[in-house]
């Protein structure tokens, strides 16, 4: 038995990109988060304590996201995959970050991350 929490379609307002021009515009990233919870038995409580609040989730991801000087979407989501890790007792996280209109014939480009 497995319990995972998840947060997809999350707009992150951010300046990102491996050229100055990409960098020098906020760009609009779309992330999806899958968390397996440590906690493998089902919900008796009607408690928050077991489990993780999505805001905290969302939180980290913006803080992260307004800071970072990051070129690449693959150290962005291994900060953002690191934090969520060190603040949670987690099992593993599943990360997706897409980026719109980069590459002309494609809608987005990414990264997904499994640790």
């Amino acid at each position: 038995m497995s319990n995972r929490i998840f947060l997809h379609g999350i707009s992150l307002k951010t300046k990102i990109g491996v050229t100055n021009e990409e960098r020098s515009i906020e760009q609009t990233l779309r992330l999806d988060i899958d968390i397996e919870l440590i906690k493998g038995s089902i919900f008796e409580k009607d408690d928050l304590s077991e489990t993780i609040d999505y805001a905290e989730i969302e939180n980290i991801i913006q803080a992260i996201g307004t800071h970072h000087r990051y070129k690449l979407l693959e150290s962005l989501a291994e900060e953002i995959a690191d934090e969520i890790k060190k603040k949670f007792n987690i099992k593993n996280i599943t990360l997706k970050i897409a980026k719109p209109k980069i590459i002309e014939s494609t809608d987005f480009v990414g990264v997904i991350l499994e640790r």
